[in-house]
């Protein structure tokens, strides 16, 4: 209950501007955010339960008037991939890119589908419209612990190693992700992987959109590249000169 009060919360905000969609740049929002409208909508039982925690903020919680989106499928299918190409300036050639969604973008959706829940595409699609070479990444959809590396070390280091030694195994140049916990993860973590499994990965770990600010010629700056972890700059230098 408290979980679904967090999220509720939130929900009721959205719908207060009444523009009928809410974009979440983290797959794990988008999971949670999706998930709560619809089973909220579902349950007149449950909305009670929330509407009495609500009622302490001076909150209510409505059924209906809200659809939940991820950011990359506003990209791809609102902006649209001919419209991303003809803004690129600079493509991203020869950089080969493992193309990473997780395991909870793709996940059979509580609102709507817009990508295959087995075998996704659209942000392999949108790496080759920038120019760069999508690997083949058989694992792009598997987990990356999430929270996990605060709870469990082996297991987080096991599902970490998996993701990192299937990309390298790809020869891939970088990790683009759809979620900052993903992204944090494969990049802040990568380090502790080496040491427990004695592996040399160094593979560097971007946000879908800095890729695409690449392509479109925003200096790396602006873009934040320069904060990873596993710095990117030597990749970008070596590939993109």
């Amino acid at each position: 209950l408290a979980a679904y009060a967090l999220v509720a919360r939130n929900l009721v905000q959205a719908k207060k501007q009444q523009l009928g969609t809410l974009v979440a740049p983290c797959s794990a929002c988008f999971l949670n955010l999706s998930k709560a409208e619809a089973y909220l909508n579902e349950s007149e039982s449950l909305r009670k339960k929330i509407n009495t925690s609500l009622k302490a903020g001076g909150l209510e919680y409505q059924p209906g008037g809200l659809l939940v989106r991820h950011l990359l499928d506003i990209f791809v299918n609102d902006v649209g991939y001919d419209k991303i190409a003809e803004l690129v300036t600079r493509p991203l050639k020869g950089l080969r890119v493992a193309a990473y969604y997780g395991c909870l973008i793709v996940r059979p959706s509580f609102q709507s589908v817009f990508d295959d829940p087995e075998y996704p595409t659209s942000l392999d699609k949108l790496v080759k419209v920038l120019g760069a070479k999508a690997v083949d990444f058989p694992l792009k959809a598997q987990c990356c612990g999430g929270h996990m590396t605060q709870i469990s070390e082996s297991i987080a280091m096991d599902l970490l190693n998996r993701l990192l030694h299937n990309a390298a195994e790809y020869e891939a140049d970088i990790i683009v992700t759809l979620c900052p916990m993903c992204q944090l993860n494969l990049d802040a973590y990568q380090e502790n992987v080496n040491n427990y499994f004695k592996t040399n990965y160094h593979i560097p770990v971007l946000y879908f959109t800095q890729l695409i600010g690449l392509a479109w010629g925003i200096p790396p700056k602006e873009l934040g590249i320069g904060k990873e972890f596993v710095s990117a700059a030597p990749v970008l230098k070596a590939k993109l000169g």
